[in-house]
């Protein structure tokens, strides 16, 4: 058992070292790993080729559409065959632009590291082989494609392969033009190549089942549009922080506390896993401590078997992980997934992520988001990279009341982080998404949430024709006590009825997914910044379209927000029933959401714990209030309507009265409340006799 344990400590200890070995020891020949068969290079951008063999060796590299230069070095299978019918999709290319062969030459430098860059390429489906010879050597990658490339990133919304029509939708994916790779994989440091053994696949019925189902679904949308090869990157990993999609120097210029403390903590961790006696130390008591539960099992077994008693399990404290490759430290995932592809030409990001930060995480995610597409344009040295954020779906309790939603709903906050942060990003972008939710936090409808994805890519990264957003919020006037909302309208809608003097509310706001159905997601405060539900319509005010938003209950509004809920109930769509994107129209404080130490994560939930408690009590005080406002108007549209009957409405006035008198006498508790006080007693006693009276008289009244 000694032995055993001893092996143990010294396989976890040589695991602990040997990304660093893997980074450090290339000497074979070889093209990067993400450099493989399959894949597809950037069409228009000058190409970069990269890899690893002995320092100083002189390599030439050669793109080309000539299988005889690649034959000799392809490690090729035999095709199978089969004897079934089948039908494969090929794609017919006319007048497609020329093609020429192009050789670049490098010299590996002192740690063997060598690249070469190749002038921009068109578009095209003629398979291309990439060469490279370095002296008596020689390496080559085959099926190559020159058109877009698009790298995925985020959590599990983004790797999750399931979604609804999948069954159907797979089947007929035969589109070997689209090509797809994915791997995760997490490390303190920044790698030079990636560690996960990965390989580009063509999309087939058979491929498909097990590419990610965004990223799949949006590289489609646009390799049907575009009509050129697509290539998809996806990096996402499930449960991952919005801090490990940076890089760490975008983290280090944060001037915020938590962030700090975030990184000096995780820094001592690592520090600690760096040094070997220190590692040795951490699984020697681990050992210890399973020798003891071993023991004391043993002891527990015995009285058990002594007793009659079921046998207990044994119970082995968790080995000790290895925090440097940790699931998402600050900065993990992009250093060991982004960085060493740095090199690579793509065309854009699609990042869907923040799930995660919505539990007790926002605050910190206040500060690391705007550093995402940040560290993304630095990596691949692009200012102009577009980076499009697929924000948050549906999820959790649906129609919560305003007043609990605004304490943490940290789904509406994420959200709005998102907004804020890319709303005067020219080349960022926001894709709204809340109707695709249910109450389960990985919804399965994918389609729409590709949708909209790809309609922003092409409109905004292509320029393309197509509705791509609904209206966005611009603006808000007071007037009286209600407020005007002002929205703009997607490029492509504007054009179309600018030539309109006076439009119609359809053509130019955004309306009711439903037709013409109350506008619902709308909340409305005034200064003492507490929410209610708001009424909103269509209306001009000096002449220009808008949403009046107001509420009985709030007679100076200041404030409006729309969708602000995990799960919104905002129905609101544009042009082509995009939805409308959550916003809000104050600056007001967040309340604070940390988990970075127990801490600080008890004193924010029992501050949350607190401002719930007193929104609970706002939210039964508002429903009754607003029933004191409705019932008049409720009880005039039931008889002045068509029935004009004046008795039966003073009939239900003096009904109510009533109800309320026989709630002081019948209901328990406060009956004997009232009991205690005989001069109240009496009054309330004086007021039903007075109520039957005037029940008599009311056969008076016409």
């Amino acid at each position: 058992m000694k032995l055993r344990w001893l092996g143990l400590t010294l396989v976890f200890c040589a695991m602990a070292c040997v990304a660093n070995a893997k980074q450090e020891q290339k000497p074979e020949f070889r093209f990067a790993a993400i450099l493989s068969d399959n894949m597809v290079l950037q069409q228009q951008e000058k190409a970069r080729i990269w890899g690893w063999t002995k320092p100083g060796t002189d390599v030439a590299v050669t793109i080309t559409e000539d299988r005889a230069v690649a034959e000799p070095y392809l490690e090729t299978e035999a095709e199978k065959k089969s004897e079934e019918y089948s039908v494969t999709v090929k794609y017919v290319e006319k007048n497609a632009p020329a093609f020429k062969a192009q050789t670049r030459k490098a010299k590996a430098d002192g740690g063997g590291a060598w690249m070469v860059e190749f002038d921009a390429m068109p578009a095209g489906f003629t398979p291309k082989y990439i060469v490279a010879k370095a002296g008596d050597e020689g390496i080559a990658i085959q099926n190559v494609l020159i058109g877009e490339i698009w790298v995925c990133a985020g959590q599990s919304n983004m790797g999750w392969s399931g979604f609804n029509r999948k069954d159907r939708e797979a089947a007929s994916a035969d589109f070997p033009g689209l090509r797809y790779v994915a791997w995760n994989d997490s490390w303190y440091k920044p790698l030079d190549d990636v560690r996960s053994k990965i390989g580009w696949q063509e999309c087939s019925p058979e491929s498909a089942n097990s590419f990610s189902a965004v990223p799949y679904l949006f590289g489609q949308f646009l390799h049907r549009y575009l009509k050129v090869p697509v290539g998809i990157i996806n990096v996402a990993r499930g449960g991952t922080l919005g801090q490990t999609w940076c890089l760490r120097e975008e983290l280090e210029s944060i001037d915020n506390q938590i962030i700090k403390t975030v990184l000096g903590d995780y820094d001592a961790t690592t520090a600690t896993w760096d040094d070997p006696e220190q590692v040795k130390k951490i699984m020697d008591e681990w050992k210890g401590e399973c020798e003891k539960k071993k023991t004391e099992h043993e002891k527990a077994l015995a009285t058990a078997k002594a007793e009659g008693k079921k046998e207990p399990r044994l119970r082995l404290p968790r080995q000790p992980g290895d925090p440097r490759s940790g699931w998402s430290p600050p900065g993990g995932l992009f250093n060991a997934t982004v960085v060493p592809i740095s090199k690579l030409r793509i065309k854009g990001v699609l990042y869907y992520q923040g799930e995660n930060n919505n539990f007790m995480g926002w605050t910190k995610y206040e500060y690391t988001f705007p550093k995402v597409p940040v560290s993304f344009r630095k990596a691949f040295d692009d200012d102009n990279l577009p980076f499009g954020c697929i924000s948050q779906p549906g999820w959790g309790n649906f129609d919560m009341d305003p007043e609990l939603a605004t304490v943490a709903e940290g789904y509406a906050i994420v959200r709005d982080i998102q907004r804020r942060a890319l709303a005067k990003d020219p080349n960022g972008g926001m894709i709204a998404t809340y109707p695709t939710g249910n109450s389960y936090i990985h919804p399965a409808e994918k389609f729409p949430v590709a949708e909209y994805a790809s309609l922003w890519a092409l409109a905004r990264v292509y320029k393309k024709p197509v509705v791509h957003r609904a209206n966005t919020y611009q603006e808000m006037k007071k007037k009286d006590d209600k407020i005007y909302l002002f929205f703009d309208s997607d490029p492509i809608v504007y054009n179309k009825w600018k030539h309109i003097e006076n439009n119609a509310y359809w053509q130019v706001l955004p309306c009711a997914r439903e037709g013409n159905a109350d506008f619902q997601g709308f909340i409305i405060a005034g200064s003492d910044q507490r929410w209610y539900p708001a009424k909103a319509r269509h209306t001009r005010l000096d002449g220009d379209c808008c949403i009046e938003v107001m509420s009985d209950l709030v007679k100076e509004p200041v404030a409006v927000r729309y969708g602000w809920a995990n799960w919104p109930t905002g129905n609101m769509v544009g042009r082509g029933r995009l939805p409308l994107p959550t916003f809000r129209t104050d600056s007001w404080p967040i309340p604070e959401g940390v988990n970075y130490s127990k801490e600080a994560k008890d004193a924010a939930s029992a501050k949350l714990g607190e401002l719930k408690a007193k929104a609970a009590i706002q939210a039964l005080d508002r429903k009754i209030r607003q029933i004191q406002v409705d019932l008049p108007h409720l009880e005039k549209d039931l008889y002045l309507g068509k029935e004009k009957s004046a008795r039966k409405l003073v009939e239900s006035k003096i009904a109510r009265i009533e109800t309320i008198l026989d709630e002081l006498q019948k209901d328990q508790w406060l009956s004997r409340s009232v009991a205690k006080c005989p001069a109240l007693l009496e009054k309330i006693k004086a007021a039903r006799a007075a109520i039957e009276e005037a029940k008599a008289q009311t056969t008076g009244i016409e």
